[in-house]
């Protein structure tokens, strides 16, 4: 078995290729049974505003689309830094859809048959809330990524397999307090805001103040 290198599954801000390092190799894929959800409670002391990120949840019959990435095993303890607060999963290969060409790659290289992903610790479960909002920033960096990999449809299917749009949100667009935020268009910007007002509105929803 190789153990040179592993393999994790991303499925938001990670999926954006500005947010990783250079050199990392990304594949689209899909992992069946779960979905996203806005209820990781960040807890880091050096952030400039408390907030709510993206996490996972068990959803039989569910989907979402997210990337695998190549990550060098000693590239591992860095990334655990970056997922602070969220346990590290190890799930089944054919938990996933993945393209041939990786399956190939990770057959011809001994690779074990497990990915790993990552989901917030329990303590950190927190539905997003007026003291603890959801970042424009961050959202916006998540659905760039997902426009620039899946197109339109990746963005819509983003927006239907995630729970909790209906939770508060601070709009910080002119002033980012997401460390990795990344630089939006106008136009993604209102397609944005338009998809996931939409789905609030066929869900009967509306969004906290």
């Amino acid at each position: 078995m190789n153990t040179d290198w592993i393999l994790y599954f991303g499925y938001g801000s990670l999926v954006n290729r500005n947010t990783r390092p250079a050199g990392e190799v990304a594949h689209s894929a899909r992992l069946r049974g779960w979905q996203r959800v806005w209820d990781h409670r960040v807890t880091d002391p050096n952030r400039d505003k408390q907030c709510t990120s993206l996490s996972i949840e068990p959803a039989p019959g569910m989907a979402i689309e997210g990337v695998v990435v190549r990550l060098e095993a000693d590239g591992l303890p860095q990334l655990d830094e970056r997922e602070s607060g969220y346990d590290r999963l190890c799930l089944s290969v054919s938990d996933f859809d993945l393209p041939v060409e990786l399956m190939e790659q990770m057959a011809s290289e001994g690779v074990a048959d497990s990915i790993m992903v990552y989901r917030s610790q329990p303590q950190n479960r927190f539905l997003a809330d007026t003291h603890y909002s959801i970042l424009q920033s961050y959202i916006d960096c998540v659905m760039a990524g997902y426009l620039y990999r899946f197109g339109e449809e990746g963005v819509q299917d983003l927006v239907r397999s995630t729970r909790g749009w209906e939770r508060s949100v601070c709009n910080d667009r002119i002033e980012p307090f997401y460390p990795r935020w990344v630089q939006v268009s106008q136009a993604d910007q209102h397609y944005f805001d338009d998809s996931v007002n939409a789905h609030l509105k066929q869900q009967g929803q509306q969004r906290l103040a």
